[in-house]
């Protein structure tokens, strides 16, 4: 285990090792400064010359359980896998007690997330992430969550489930004390540089929402009154009856009630709210049902006919700080026109003095940012008013804890969300609060529930952005659509086209049934017929009805809907100038990497570019052109995880900007692949690919090898281009005559696991063995 793990320490100078942690195996230990900024974690990635790469952070003595090491490495072989934490034992006071944390998914992204003191990388990972974050910012509070977001973007980070190690406590504050450090104004700066973090996070996933300007209606709708305050409540006897007092002492230029919610109080609380009876602002509903939580008392309330056009919040053990609480909500509402207010409020003991920290006014939140922000802090504010007409669309989730934050992320995402900033709260804390003291266990489900609304949050997010957004390539489709009838046809036939599903060893491959190909498929594509016939690639030969966009790099493409698709907003990328197909010299080998940003960042995200070459499936062999669909549409890369486990890793290579560009062997493919990574689409390593290109097999009077090349991006392992090497450019079934003819001329999404059939006979009686004789035919 030495040999396979360097551990670097945070501590101060004068501290010992040894006085931190306890049971690690003779492995290079290394002392770091306490500071958690960039400055720390660009010395680990340059003094980490092993595998793994184990990183302390704790005040407290860590000591390691029995084989920890060698488990966490056990989780880390997995390529996917870039990082491991474990569950731990807490030491207090001579007593242990279990410590166990949660399983990280992509809603964690809170800056407060739980991994415990050790966390082990892989190193080659960790590296990655800290040059991404290098080139960024100089951050100094910062640094750690930005690697583990950078980290969580191509690699899993594993929860290992095993109490693997023990750390003396020494924050012995209940958990009602400590979930408040975050908005603590001591804070305010590294929250500051941590929402910088989080929000270039979001821009790079595809989730960062630009400010939301749209300001709503209020005047929709008849209601009975303009705002009506709700209290949910079961078993408050002591506080409720101060709770009602502070909505009957508000002092408004409008009318309001109260709809207080019992949901099957059993200690007295039921009779203190009908004490209040003859009160004409007074609600006073018992739910049918027995299994609401809070907010299903609160949705039954917004439903009720005599809820207001506003609906504001009160907690059952809570007060408003004054008499104009209700006022400044609703003045907010019609200044702000927005859809949701949220105020500010002061932590009190029961007897109202202040407790730390103090003020909650969450003063992190901008009107520019706060909506993109809010996914990465545990809570909003209270108290919160809604919009009731937009709240009865939205609902409040059936639970009795989270459902304020579900609520503020669902519209934050599409309205405007008004503050304010001076206190208009008391929130009381005394030893009846449903959170004043949980247990880990709680703390854990309450966590990971929030963490989960923001997984689905995150996922919405970057669905409105692909729906709503009007991107250039949506545009681009519905024009071209609206008046090209061929193109129409064509596309819209894809909504109900045949396929087949064969099942190849660990491979799935589809048979398509598609007439409109034949124009490709059946192709002549010697040069004499070639030569007889007029360039459709060329714009001077292109149909009045087919527009093209302009794609300026260091020779002008031109991007156009094809007419006789495959795929979905299938699309050709031809050059300018007419000029053979073939690759070769043509930018250094970084031309598809380049077209593949261009696309996600000028057209729309999501796709991939593919290649024929000239003997390789193209139906234009005399104008060098590429192709694209949507990465969701091909087979290969819908399976390329799974692929990526039978990888072998064949070469190598540092490049210029810090990047590694990898080449990769694919051993479970139907057909050989190589495959060639890196982080960014324009940095793929010239020397790799040219030194495998010229691995390959030159056919005479050909200019490049014979291959089908795809390249795309994504978010887990950033840039891959793939080869796949051909032999033939048809098999020997294509020019059979009789029943054994099948007319299938592989390009490359035929090669990536979708056979283009233009003849019904050929799409119903292809055979798996036939298909397996195809592909050993036409590959190298």
């Amino acid at each position: 285990m030495e040999k396979n793990i360097t551990c670097f320490i945070a501590c101060s100078e004068e501290t010992n090792l040894n006085d931190i942690i306890k049971g690690l195996p003779e492995c290079r230990t290394v002392k770091i400064p306490c500071a958690d900024n960039t400055e720390t974690y660009r010395y680990i990635a340059a003094e980490s010359h092993t595998p793994y790469t184990l990183v302390c952070r704790t005040k407290q003595h860590v000591r390691l359980g029995s084989q920890a090491l060698e488990r966490m490495t056990d989780y880390l072989s997995v390529p996917s896998c870039g990082m491991v934490y474990a569950d731990r034992y807490e030491e207090t006071e001579g007593e242990l007690r279990p410590h166990p944390v949660i399983d990280y998914q992509a809603g964690s992204v809170r800056d407060d997330f739980d991994f415990g003191s050790l966390i082990l990388y892989r190193t080659e990972a960790l590296k990655q992430a800290v040059f991404e974050i290098s080139t960024e910012s100089d951050y100094t509070y910062s640094a750690s969550y930005a690697v583990r977001l950078a980290l969580s973007r191509r690699y899993s980070l594993t929860h290992i489930r095993e109490f693997l190690y023990t750390e003396t406590e020494t924050d012995t504050r209940r958990s009602g004390e400590k979930q408040f450090d975050y908005v603590d104004p001591r804070n305010r700066s590294v929250q500051i540089e941590r929402e910088t973090v989080f929000t270039r996070y979001l821009k790079k996933t595809g989730a960062y929402l630009p400010p939301v300007e749209h300001r709503i209606d209020l005047n929709e709708g008849d209601f009975p009154c303009e705002a009506s305050v709700i209290i949910p409540v079961r078993n408050r006897v002591r506080t409720i009856d101060d709770a009602i007092r502070s909505v009957l002492e508000q002092e408004t230029t409008f009318h309001y009630n109260l709809i207080i919610v019992d949901n099957h109080s059993t200690d007295g609380t039921t009779e203190a709210i009908r004490r209040y009876a003859g009160e004409k602002k007074i609600v006073h509903l018992i739910p049918e049902r027995t299994d609401l939580g809070i907010g299903g008392c609160w949705d039954l309330a917004i439903r009720d006919a005599r809820c207001g056009r506003f609906a504001v919040q009160l907690d059952s053990d809570d007060l408003y700080s004054g008499p104009d609480t209700l006022q400044r909500i609703m003045d907010t509402f019609h200044k702000e026109q927005c859809a949701m207010v949220i105020g500010s409020y002061r932590m009190t003991n029961f007897s109202l003095e202040t407790l730390p920290p103090g003020i909650i006014d969450h003063r992190e939140w901008t009107s520019e940012n706060g909506h993109n922000n809010a996914l990465r802090i545990n809570g909003l504010g209270a108290p919160r008013a809604f919009f009731t007409p937009l709240l009865r669309e939205i609902g409040v989730p059936n639970v009795s804890y989270g459902e304020d934050y579900a609520l503020g992320l669902a519209f934050s995402r599409r309205y405007r969300i008004g503050r304010i900033y001076d206190v208009v709260y008391l929130c009381r804390r005394w030893e009846g609060n449903s959170d004043a003291a949980l247990s880990i266990e709680k703390v854990n489900r309450n966590n990971a529930y929030k963490d989960s609304l923001r997984t689905l949050e995150l996922a919405q997010r970057r669905a409105l952005i692909a729906q709503g957004k009007d991107l250039p390539g949506n545009c681009f489709f519905k024009q071209q659509l609206a008046h090209w009838e061929l193109a129409r046809t064509n596309h819209e036939a894809l909504d109900h086209i045949q396929t087949r599903r064969i099942q190849l060893g660990d491979n799935v491959v589809f048979i398509q049934f598609n007439p409109a190909r034949a124009v490709s498929t059946c192709a002549k594509l010697d040069q004499a017929s070639i030569a007889k016939r007029p360039c459709f690639l060329c714009l001077e030969n292109k149909p009045a009805e087919q527009d093209s966009l302009r794609i300026e790099l260091d020779e002008p493409f031109d991007l156009r809907i094809n007419p006789y698709p495959i795929l979905p907003n299938h699309l050709t990328i031809s050059s300018e100038r007419h000029q053979p197909q073939t690759l070769a010299g043509k930018t250094e080998r970084q031309l598809p990497g380049r077209l593949v940003e261009w696309l996600n960042e000028h057209f729309a995200p999501g796709y991939a570019v593919f290649y024929n070459g000239a003997k390789c499936g193209a139906s234009a062999p005399d104008h060098f052109h590429f192709q694209a669909a949507r990465m969701q549409d091909i087979p290969l890369i819908l399976q390329w995880d799974r692929l990526m486990e039978t990888a072998t890793l064949v070469g190598q290579a540092s490049l210029s900007d810090g990047n590694i560009c990898r080449s990769y062997r694919i051993e479970g493919y139907t057909c050989p692949v190589q495959a060639f990574m890196t982080e960014r689409a324009s940095a793929s390593d010239v020397r790799l690919i040219e030194d495998y290109l010229h691995s390959l097999p030159l056919h005479p009077n050909e200019d490049e090898p014979r291959y089908n090349l795809f390249a795309w991006t994504d978010e887990k392992r950033g840039f891959t281009v793939v080869y796949i090497p051909r032999d033939k450019h048809r098999p020997s079934c294509y020019t059979a005559e009789g029943e054994t003819q099948r007319l299938v001329s592989p390009g490359a999404l035929d090669m990536a696991g979708l056979i283009v059939t233009p003849r019904r006979e050929d799409f119903e009686n292809l055979t798996e063995e036939e298909i397996r004789q195809i592909y050993q035919e036409v590959s190298l």
